[in-house]
């Protein structure tokens, strides 16, 4: 077992938690149209205020449990 919200090797991805739906759409999203596709869909649905956060975080947490990407 992983101590990690979110891994992924090759087309295979996994997540755990209350943002996993947030991460899993945040690996896709990028894997089909790029990072700045994946910020800017993840900033248009982040809590209002809280938009470089929420962003921050999804992008952190995919790019260390990514390994296709790498």
């Amino acid at each position: 077992m992983l101590d990690a919200p979110f891994h992924a090797e090759g087309n295979i991805a996994t997540a755990g938690g209350c943002l996993a739906s947030q991460y899993l759409a945040t690996w896709v999203i990028t894997r089909a149209l790029g990072q700045a596709a994946a910020r800017d869909v993840v900033g248009y649905v982040a809590p209002v205020g809280e938009n470089e956060e929420t962003v921050e975080r999804a992008m952190r947490a995919v790019g260390a449990g990514e390994t296709a990407l790498r």
